[in-house]
């Protein structure tokens, strides 16, 4: 691995937003260092790490002394496999993780295969360099985070739900977060992944009691690690938020202007007959907890519609598909971990493809590659 860092020699607070060392467009690894000032603000620094091929035996010697000089980092990824025969690990379902790390190492090719191996390795090079691995209050070694479950448990007493992560005012709504928290020194419009990385360094802070009105606990199984080497289970570390913290945090958004009412329903709702949104919505929550329990579906067009309009037919036509469609956008929205804010149409596919229509993703808060990383292996009703 390769480091961009340079100027300050040390950082007090590391947060990295890892990425997939298996892909084919493999990108750099977005990295956030914060240090405290005298004014007891969070000043921010961001460089990046740059994976060797996937092919080489990972050297970590460069990024090393970056992290020994560091009182608490954070990476974004698992640091092991679940416990033998689980499909998840209980971090995992607990917090409802995009990623489901299982209790052998997913074939690289598979969705998010390479992204866990990238991650295990990273975890198991920097523990045979020395680091411990989930320390003991989550100072002086290396510990996990998910930033998709942050940004909700700092926004989860607002009422509110953030844009789209990748999008203006969702990356705008997260520096103003990270504001809040007494971050300083962010660029003018932060990337998705430097925000992420930004806010997995306020946890190493809020670790280490730097940041008011912030504390952070682990949820899930301790670390374990086997004869055999292999490390299962680690907890993951979650933010632990003050009302003062949360009312900043709310004042922050609505000066912004970009928070979405959550219990907003659509204007098709009084259009569309009353028994068919109660089956659609139940069937919309259905879905939604087969994929926070790790066993996500999706059906296709058809199958939704004799599920929901109770009919069969002879020979199937576009009128259904609209029908079906009609129905499902007229679902009240419900948050679904990794995705935001989903409606029923968000599980319905074409059976060709395996995905959404075309017109889906000009109203959806996610785009294609995080539906595909969240629901991209979903087993398909037909």
């Amino acid at each position: 691995m390769e480091t961009t860092f340079s100027g300050v020699k040390r950082v007090e607070y590391l947060g990295v937003d890892l990425t997939d060392r298996y892909s084919k467009s493999c990108r750099a690894i977005d990295v956030c260092g914060l240090t405290l000032d005298e004014q007891s603000r969070l000043r921010a620094k961001f460089w990046r790490w740059e994976w060797s091929p996937c092919q080489e035996k990972l050297d970590v010697s460069s990024i090393v002394p970056e992290i020994r000089a560091a009182k608490s980092t954070m990476l974004d990824g698992p640091q092991g496999l679940a416990s033998i025969g689980k499909s998840l690990r209980e971090c995992e379902r607990l917090c409802g993780a995009v990623g489901k790390t299982p209790d052998v190492m997913p074939k690289v090719g598979k969705p998010f295969a390479g992204f866990i191996h990238s991650s295990i390795e990273l975890f198991s090079v920097l523990a045979q360099a020395g680091f411990k691995v989930s320390p003991s209050g989550f100072i002086g070694g290396i510990s996990e985070v998910y930033p998709g479950n942050i940004w909700t448990r700092l926004t989860n007493r607002t009422n509110r739900t953030l844009s789209k992560k990748s999008s203006n005012g969702g990356r705008q709504a997260r520096k103003a977060i990270l504001q809040a928290l007494g971050v300083v020194d962010l660029p003018d419009l932060p990337t998705h992944d430097e925000n992420d990385a930004c806010i997995s360094a306020v946890l190493a802070a809020a670790a280490d009691r730097k940041v008011p009105g912030i504390c952070v606990r682990g949820i899930g199984l301790f670390l374990e690690i086997g004869q055999d080497g292999i490390m299962r289970e680690g907890p993951m570390v979650i933010p632990e938020v003050s009302e003062v913290v949360e009312r900043r945090i709310e004042k922050a958004l609505n000066e912004i202007s970009i928070a979405v009412d959550t219990n907003t329903l659509t204007s098709r709702l009084s259009a569309v007959d009353q028994a068919l949104i109660e089956r659609a919505t139940a069937l919309r929550d259905c879905f939604i907890e087969k994929a926070r329990e790790g066993h996500a579906q999706v059906c296709t067009y058809a199958w939704a519609y004799r599920h929901l309009f109770c009919l069969s037919y002879s020979r199937w036509s576009q009128a259904y598909t609209n029908q079906v469609i009609s129905v499902a956008e007229s679902t009240s929205s419900r948050e679904l971990p990794g995705l935001g804010m989903v409606k029923l149409d968000a599980f319905i596919v074409a059976a060709k493809t395996g995905l959404p229509g075309g017109g889906h993703w000009e109203s959806a808060d996610y785009d294609r590659d995080d539906w595909e990383r969240v629901l991209g292996t979903s087993t398909l009703l037909k």
